[in-house]
């Protein structure tokens, strides 16, 4: 498995502990987040914390999961599937993401949802 692929199973496996201290050996320190309802999304080592951020926060307790993943040269797509309980009720979002790496870290992000069962 390539080590691009690795940083983002260790993403994953960091959002469901609530565990973000390592976001300097994920992504680069220009980091960008492509989000056109977001455009003036911070880069860097802070735009990538409060990215992860509002995951944790927007959804408590979840779980992530990497479905599928998909490599070609700098760049790696991921399926993601998002699940929690929320007033008792399973709760899934589904989402993809495109992601470039730069020496081994994620420089850029392109990501949207595409089906949810959030309320």
């Amino acid at each position: 498995m390539s080590s691009q692929k690795k940083i983002l199973i260790q993403v994953a496996d960091a959002l469901t502990a609530n565990d973000f201290d390592h976001v300097e050996k994920w992504f680069t320190d220009d980091f960008r987040l492509h989000d056109p309802n977001n455009s003036d999304w911070p880069v860097g080592h802070e735009g990538a914390r409060q990215m992860l951020a509002v995951i944790r926060n927007g959804v408590p307790g979840v779980k992530v999961e990497i479905l599928d993943m998909l490599e070609e040269g700098d760049r790696v797509a991921v399926r993601w599937l998002f699940s929690a309980t929320r007033e008792g009720d399973p709760r899934h979002l589904s989402a993809v993401g495109i992601y470039r790496f730069t020496n081994g870290l994620i420089a850029e992000d392109w990501g949207i949802a595409i089906r949810a069962t959030w309320p």
